[in-house]
């Protein structure tokens, strides 16, 4: 992999103070550091955080959560619409332009509060004449996400320092997993991170050019200002089109941002914790013999003589040095990863719950309009009409589940580590000594008590059981309004 400059320390001349990857401080001195509490940890640690992520030897092929959210800041960096959260503005960029980007996005944050208020407006006047609900939705889907899109911004762009505390101190996080544990590669999410790309990609294509076709074909529409004869007059279609398209564009790309940021960033979470349940197999086939383990079942089923308590008692014990060590600084990681998960929990928290709630708005407005058309379509035999929301609903649903299954892998991954913790202490229960025991047993129910869950805000909890109860929840509305009509 190309070494990168990294961008949250003063340049690369403040790595060249410091050894090359190979020279690091070996993986059994850094337990030692923890076992004397040596005054040396403190620069072996500092050196791990310091050093870049690229750089670090047998994890080249890894990938950092800065590499996959990069598509997306170099989106929002070049088009202007926000300000650097994931990465720091360059100190090397001319004043002009600092001054031209906040100036771009001061007009953008105008531009999409004058279209929403104008969509609120219509939408207020068209409920007091409407026949029926179902008149209106057209209206709601296309008010309500850019009130999402003017969230988002306006998190990134109030919390932005607190988003490249945030990121750096992951980036750190990162650094210091991958030195602990050089055999475990953590860059499963690249196929999956270019594929959602591509996706979503190609569904705000398509929805800006379906969105670009119903404003030519029907002007007049309440949602759109051309609904004014004098608009009409006045300006050409194509600036109409600009107009309403403009903040359109800019609103599902904040859609994509409020989805995959904290998708992507738990399942880095998750990659995290299988690094560390890994590296537990790992030391634990490493130093505890799996042969005396048979040995052990094949006395289980036979009567406790004396003969088979004398073999358990001599029993060769790992170090308690070595395994206290190990087990501590994986609690350590492991607590790390917590404390940033709940960061993530709060930082994201108000544009994810926005987000995904009016996703599930919309779907419920969706599957009633086509259920609304479906009875008309069937008796002329064309699906023209219902085509646009069924595509939308298709576009949406996908955009819901695959959020929450990406997010729910980080509780998977945290289950999963628990078994395998559970799984090697009955395995090599007379292997290891008392104390190995008890701490073993702390941190299974430390894993138990406070497991690693995506709780945006902490209202609710992402697991895959949660579309469960989306699904009960859209078809009763659903029902409502059907029966309302």
């Amino acid at each position: 992999m190309r070494q990168q400059k990294d961008l949250f320390s003063p340049g690369l001349a403040h790595y060249r103070r410091y050894p090359s990857p190979h020279q690091i401080l070996p993986l059994r001195l850094v337990f030692s550091c923890i076992g004397r509490r040596d005054v040396n940890c403190n620069s072996a640690r500092a050196r791990i955080r310091n050093e870049s992520f690229c750089n670090v030897e047998c994890v080249k092929s890894n990938i950092s959560l800065d590499e996959t959210l990069r598509p997306l800041w170099k989106l929002t960096h070049y088009c202007g619409i926000l300000l650097d959260w994931c990465r720091p503005i360059s100190k090397n960029n001319h004043r002009f332009y600092k001054v031209s980007r906040f100036i771009w996005i001061t007009l953008l944050f105008l531009l999409l509060f004058a279209i929403f208020s104008f969509e609120i407006i219509q939408l207020v006047k068209g409920i007091e004449s409407a026949p029926n609900i179902h008149v209106m939705i057209p209206n709601i889907l296309w008010s309500v996400p850019l009130l999402v899109g003017f969230i988002v911004q306006e998190q990134f762009l109030r919390y932005r320092r607190e988003f490249l505390r945030f990121f750096k101190d992951w980036r750190a996080l990162e650094i210091e997993i991958a030195q602990s544990n050089p055999d475990c590669v953590m860059c499963q999410s690249r196929g999956m991170h270019l594929t959602m790309y591509a996706i979503h990609a190609v569904m705000t294509i398509a929805g800006l050019i379906a969105l670009g076709l119903d404003i030519f074909n029907h002007p007049e529409a309440p949602y759109l200002i051309s609904t004014y004869q004098i608009v009409r007059e006045t300006i050409p279609p194509p600036l109409i089109c600009l107009i309403h398209l403009t903040p359109i564009g800019f609103t599902l790309t904040f859609l994509v941002i409020g989805d995959l940021v904290p998708s992507f960033t738990y399942y880095h979470a998750a990659l995290a914790v299988n690094c560390l349940e890994k590296n537990m197999v790992k030391f634990c086939s490493k130093h505890l013999s799996s042969d005396r383990v048979l040995f052990v079942k094949s006395l289980a089923n036979k009567p406790l003589i004396n003969q088979n308590l004398n073999y358990f008692k001599t029993l060769p014990e790992t170090s308690p040095y070595e395994l206290d060590g190990y087990v501590h600084l994986i609690w350590k990681t492991y607590d790390n990863i917590d404390r940033m998960v709940n960061r993530a929990n709060s930082l994201f928290g108000t544009f994810w719950v926005c987000s995904q709630g009016v996703i599930l708005f919309m779907i419920t407005s969706l599957l009633y309009s086509v259920f609304y058309y479906l009875d008309d379509a069937l008796k002329m035999r064309s699906i023209d009409q219902i085509l646009p929301y069924l595509l939308n609903f298709i576009g949406l649903t996908f955009r819901l589940i695959s959020s929450t299954l990406i997010s729910s892998h980080l509780n998977q991954r945290t289950i999963q580590f628990r078994g395998t913790l559970n799984r090697l202490l009955n395995q090599h229960w007379f292997q290891l000594s008392k104390p190995d025991r008890e701490l073993l047993r702390s941190f299974l129910s430390r894993l138990s008590n406070d497991h690693l869950v995506a709780s945006p805000l902490d209202l609710y909890n992402i697991t895959p059981s949660i579309l469960l109860s989306v699904l009960g929840l859209v078809v009763s509305y659903v029902i409502v309004l059907l029966q309302s009509n």
